[in-house]
C-alpha cells in the first residue's frame, strides 16, 4: 500500500552508491590485493577489509602496507580504479525492488557519491538505474574527497521542505548524513561490519529493501501521530 502524500511532508532519500546500491565489496576486495601484489605485499581477506575499511582512506592504505610517502597517491588512485574497472559489476540484490518501492510511495530519489561522478553517471546508467534518480551526485577526484561538500551543493537543488533520509553503508555516510542534517540508515550489506555501523546509533539494516521500509514505517507512524 502507498502512502498518501497528504499524510506526511514530502521526503527525499539521498542514496550512497558503492557497497550501498552496488555491490562492489568483493571487487574492491580483488583490486585492492591486485594493487597490493604489484608493491610486492599480501593480499587482504574479505574481513579484514570490512573490518578496516573507512575514509579518509589515506590511514586505510597504510595500515595494509603502502608507504604514502614513498608512492605517489595519484598512481594508487589510478591503478585501484583500472583494475576494480576489470571486475564483474552488478547491483545488490535488493536494490532495483528497494528505488521501485521508493518511487511507488512517492519519495523523491538522489545519489551521493565519493565516485567520480563521470564514472557514476556512466555506471548507474549501465545497470539500468539512472531513471529513478532526479540528481546523481559524485565528486571530480579519485580519492573520495569532498563528497559532504557535493551533499551540500545537491541539498541546493532540493525542495526547500522535504524530509531528507540517507542511505549508506560506511560511518562516512552517517557522518555525511548528519552533517546534511539527514536521517540516517545504514546497511551492512557494504564495505564495513555490522558492528561497526551500529557504533554510529543510526538504524542499521541488512539491505537497501530493509532500509527504505524502515523509513515508510517511520513516515507511517509520524503520520499516525499527526492524525
Amino acid at each position: 500500500m502507498t502512502l498518501s502524500h497528504m499524510e506526511t511532508p514530502p521526503a527525499t532519500i539521498v542514496w550512497d552508491w558503492n557497497g550501498t546500491l552496488l555491490d562492489d565489496v568483493d571487487a574492491a576486495v580483488a583490486a585492492l590485493s591486485r594493487m597490493l601484489a604489484k608493491h610486492g605485499l599480501p593480499p587482504v581477506t574479505r574481513d579484514f577489509y570490512r573490518a578496516n575499511f573507512g575514509f579518509p582512506v589515506r590511514p586505510f592504505y597504510r595500515k595494509v602496507g603502502i608507504d604514502l610517502e614513498r608512492v605517489d597517491w595519484d598512481e594508487i588512485c589510478i591503478d585501484f580504479h583500472t583494475f576494480i574497472a576489470a571486475e564483474p559489476q552488478r547491483l545488490n540484490a535488493a536494490s532495483v525492488e528497494a528505488l521501485e518501492l521508493a518511487r511507488a510511495n512517492g519519495l523523491r530519489q538522489c545519489i551521493l557519491s565519493a565516485l567520480r561522478e563521470d564514472l557514476l553517471l556512466r555506471d548507474t546508467a549501465k545497470l539500468g538505474v539512472a531513471p529513478f534518480f532526479d540528481h546523481i551526485a559524485g565528486v571530480d577526484n579519485l580519492d573520495g574527497a569532498s563528497k559532504l561538500d557535493r551533499g551540500r551543493e545537491l541539498l541546493a537543488n532540493l525542495p526547500a521542505q522535504t524530509e531528507l533520509y540517507f542511505i549508506g553503508d560506511t560511518l562516512h555516510d552517517a557522518e555525511v548524513g548528519a552533517a546534511l542534517g539527514a536521517r540516517v540508515v545504514l546497511v551492512d550489506c557494504g564495505h564495513q561490519t555490522a558492528g561497526r555501523l551500529r557504533a554510529a546509533g543510526c538504524a542499521t539494516t541488512a539491505s537497501p529493501l530493509e532500509a527504505v521500509r524502515h523509513i515508510l514505517a517511520l513516515r507511517s507512524r509520524r503520520s499516525k501521530n499527526v492524525l
